[in-house]
């Protein structure tokens, strides 16, 4: 990072040693950024500048022919990128080797798990989007990986909340319910949406079930799944306000 970083030297190695300081207690650097780490894109980001200038060096500043002939793009997030190219070919055999040089300078190497080279209409995975195109038209929905992550971190947030009460297992989930919402509500996400929302109302439904095992289904449903205007089974539950007044809350609202 020292040798390719554009900035400050000393500032720099002081700053990749300061350390942290806990309690009022300092923690000197040894060992480096633990992986997910918040300083980690920051780093990332930083040392992998000078990609995009590299790759227009060798194939083409923007709206050059060069750059049109290759059609060469990258596209980066903290140590997360993708470049496009015209041909596989022009991946494989030039875009790759350089790109590989480039991070041996700095220390680093390609993933070889994470790193392929696919057709677009085969389609591929970044940042929990599969990006294909289907007959000419690109689409960019929530990936398969995404949303079983997703789930399965709701399954575990239920599981470890068996005996909480409605209100608090709800205010639990909305945001993170929201927040993966949220982050795929710019994409082709209809059909993702809907699968999510059927699974958490399984995943509701089981955690309703368990609590009261010797009572009948209508039962549990009228308690834990009322109805909310047009819409059915909303697990929702009446709660009172720090002002007193009353209030219904609802999950994946």
């Amino acid at each position: 990072m020292l040798n390719n970083i554009p900035m400050d030297k000393v500032i720099l190695k002081k700053w990749l040693k300061a350390g942290y300081i806990y309690s009022k207690k300092l923690y000197p650097t040894e060992a480096g950024t633990p992986q997910g780490g918040i300083i980690s894109p920051t780093l990332a980001n930083m040392t992998l500048d000078g990609l995009e200038k590299e790759l227009k060096k060798h194939f083409g500043k923007v709206n050059s022919n060069k750059a049109r002939q290759n059609q060469i793009n990258l596209i980066r997030y903290a140590d997360d990128f993708m470049i496009t190219g015209k041909t596989k070919e022009l991946l494989e055999n030039e875009v790759k080797p350089l790109v590989e040089n480039f991070l041996k300078e700095r220390g680093l190497t390609l993933s070889q798990e994470k790193t392929k080279i696919v057709s677009i209409k085969e389609g591929y995975d970044f940042l929990g989007w599969n990006m294909r195109k289907y007959d000419g038209k690109l689409l960019i929905t929530p990936s398969k990986k995404n949303m079983a992550n997703f789930l399965r971190n709701i399954r575990e947030t239920v599981k470890a909340n068996k005996t909480t009460t409605q209100g608090n297992l709800i205010r639990i989930l909305n945001p993170k319910i929201q927040g993966w919402a949220n982050y795929h509500k710019g994409a082709v996400a209809k059909k993702a949406f809907k699968r999510v929302d059927h699974e958490i109302w399984k995943i509701t439904w089981q955690w309703a079930k368990r609590r009261h095992p010797r009572k009948g289904l209508k039962w549990i449903k009228e308690k834990y799944f009322p109805r909310i205007g047009n819409r059915e089974w909303a697990f929702a539950v009446n709660t009172i306000t720090k002002n007193g007044a009353p209030r219904q809350i609802s999950a994946y609202a």
